[in-house]
């Protein structure tokens, strides 16, 4: 986590990260991660100057993010890099071999450039990181998200994600909307 102060971060000394998005502004809640997310690699803009966070998700753009997140976990940085055809190649034979998603996936999305829905997000995400890095911190009975039975197909990546504390729902009662999309 880097903290800037006169243009240097005061833990690393790396220089601020600079926007290069126009619609990004600097009082959008999500402006910091998203830059820093730049900078590491993790994500990228649908142009240079563009970034497009109201456009939905697609599984390719998840698949690319949750192979990014592992692999600077693991690694320490982000050396993947799109240069094929289709751009997400990489990323998705580099998920598939580090077992962040399976080839049941596939049988579930039939077509990877589709918007994602909530659910089938956090199924990506719940495989991105190691289990030690997404350890239970809240207390999440099973049956307990609103919308989200036991019985759903992605109940336990969804109860997995609530647990470690990196959602909470969208809602006072914590309902997860699975089948909605997901914006960028």
């Amino acid at each position: 986590v880097h903290t800037f102060k006169d243009g240097k971060c005061t833990v690393c000394g790396h220089d601020e990260f600079v926007n290069p998005f126009v619609d990004v502004k600097k009082d959008a809640w999500y402006h910091d991660e998203v830059v820093g997310a730049v900078y590491t690699g993790i994500i990228n803009g649908k142009s240079a100057t563009e970034f497009k966070p109201d456009d939905l998700l697609t599984y390719a753009e998840a698949i690319k993010l949750a192979a990014c997140m592992y692999q600077l976990y693991k690694d320490g940085s982000v050396y993947l890099v799109p240069g094929g055809n289709p751009w997400y190649q990489i990323y998705v034979d580099y998920a598939k071999d580090h077992g962040i998603i399976t080839e049941n996936f596939f049988y579930k999305v039939s077509n990877i450039n589709e918007k994602a829905t909530r659910a089938g997000y956090m199924e990506i995400f719940a495989n991105a990181l190691p289990d030690e890095a997404l350890k239970g911190i809240n207390n999440v009975p099973d049956g307990s998200i609103p919308d989200v039975p036991m019985v759903h197909e992605s109940s336990i990546s969804i109860y997995k994600l609530y647990r470690a504390g990196i959602l909470t729902g969208v809602d006072a009662k914590h309902n997860c909307k699975p089948e909605d999309n997901i914006k960028r």
